[in-house]
């Protein structure tokens, strides 16, 4: 005769049974959701699509050092990546016990991770999303976008490190595979049709007649260009791209912008301008920050035949064109050659050049990009995605990610001195009352 099996034994066996089928489902499935802000723990969906159109298989070598933090951040970001494209594989090595291997890679003392698809290779030092991305955009594309700076006349530069150039933007415009350098109208005159952007970047010396005509004729060949400038056009020690002028239809009025509404937030800086609204435009739609534009001069704008003008950048009505000293009390004066707000500090053209779209971009300031301002607001994301949009890249404006409200936490003064008097006053006085309290308690 059987004996018959307890219940709470049969409960048990199914339990182990379940258990162990989880776990198998576990290994073979992943299910899980993104309730960060900005999905930032999720691939976007430009990454995504970059990474079905990955036909090539892609080695991603990391030379890192066994700190288990830096390689675990790592497996983590290629899963991802890996889970959307299984061609690509991870190898580490570590160049403590590996020291042959990563001399023969030539690795960057600080470790780095090299990407290699046939015979292309791209190397990176910071890890993200949008690095590694961008990474493999330029793996998989023939080339890169050249973005030339016209040197010469005092204009700001893509290399020199100083606050005033743009090589902190131009390392990461880098990592998309926009490259830019210097270029001498004087010692090149023929600006070559391969250049996908030319920048005019404040210069305050005149041109040579020759040089406007080089630059004549590059737009006439259909080129790209953004010019920024901080000097009136009729100033005399300016430029004197009078030419340009009239053929954009563009000019730089006298003046420097003053926002009485920035000027709340700008404190110290009348002639800062904060703008947290943005005329409607692909460059700016994924802006989530205000863009600040230092000394800034105000544009005024003559619609021309054949081309499309788009307002960019634009003060509100509590703005106007300061033309006097900026100093002491300020204020609009009808009288004179200031112009009230709303002022146009940035536009946009297209216009349309055999089978090709022609782009240009007009900015009344060059200290919005420069190392001093990049990192303030949207300055960095702003610039990004304005350069991409020139070079013809809107697919890649999808990669300007906008920060999370929890990235960075602002305080204002007066939180700062509430925090600073109960932290350094309040909560140790409190402290040491309850200790007399406690100690008189205990002796009586």
């Amino acid at each position: 005769m059987l004996r018959a099996v307890p219940i709470h034994g049969v409960i048990a066996l199914l339990l182990v049974a379940l258990t162990l089928c989880l776990l198998w489902i576990s290994e073979r499935f992943t299910l899980a959701t993104d309730v960060t802000a900005n999905q930032r723990h999720s691939l976007s969906p430009t990454t995504l699509a970059l990474l079905q159109s990955v036909e090539r298989p892609v080695s991603v070598t990391a030379i890192l050092g066994p700190d288990a933090q830096q390689r675990q951040g790592v497996q983590e970001l290629i899963a991802r990546f890996q889970s959307a494209n299984p061609n690509i594989t991870l190898t580490f090595i570590n160049p403590e016990t590996q020291p042959a291997q990563a001399r023969a890679l030539n690795a960057a003392p600080g470790g780095e991770l090299i990407l290699q698809s046939g015979d292309r290779e791209q190397r990176l030092q910071t890890l993200s999303e949008r690095s590694l991305a961008g990474s493999l955009r330029q793996l998989m594309r023939e080339g890169e976008r050249d973005i030339a700076f016209i040197t010469g006349h005092q204009e700001r530069s893509p290399l020199r490190t100083t606050n005033d150039d743009w090589q902190l933007i131009a390392e990461r415009l880098a990592t998309i595979g926009l490259v830019s350098r210097e270029i001498s109208l004087v010692s090149d005159p023929y600006l070559p049709d391969d250049i996908d952007l030319l920048v005019i970047a404040d210069p305050k010396l005149p041109y040579f007649p020759g040089e406007i005509a080089s630059i004549n004729d590059y737009l006439n060949r259909g080129g790209n260009l953004l010019w920024l400038s901080e000097l009136a056009t009729e100033k005399q020690t300016g430029p004197g791209l009078d030419l340009l002028n009239d053929t954009l239809g563009v000019e730089f009025l006298p003046g420097t912008v003053i926002d009485t509404a920035s000027q709340k937030l700008a404190a110290g800086s009348p002639d800062f301008v904060l703008l947290d609204r943005f005329p409607q435009h692909s460059i700016t739609q994924s802006l989530s920050s205000p863009i600040l534009l230092p000394q800034a001069k105000a544009i005024a704008v003559t619609p021309l035949a054949g081309q499309t003008e788009l307002a960019l950048l634009q003060t509100p009505e509590s703005s106007w064109t300061e033309t006097s000293a900026v100093s002491g009390t300020i204020q609009f004066d009808a009288n004179t050659l200031e112009v009230a707000g709303p002022l146009l500090v940035g536009i946009t053209i297209e216009r349309d050049l055999g089978d090709r779209t022609q782009r240009f971009a007009i900015i009344g300031d060059a200290d919005f990009a420069a190392s001093q301002f990049v990192g303030n607001g949207a300055n960095q994301s702003f610039t990004e995605a304005l350069v991409l949009w020139l070079t013809g890249d809107a697919a890649e404006m999808e990669f300007v990610f906008a920060k999370a409200p929890d990235a960075e936490l602002t305080l204002s003064n007066r939180s700062i001195i509430v925090l600073t008097i109960t932290c350094l006053a309040i909560i140790p006085a409190l402290l040491v009352a309850i200790g007399v309290i406690v100690r008189w308690r205990r002796r009586a």
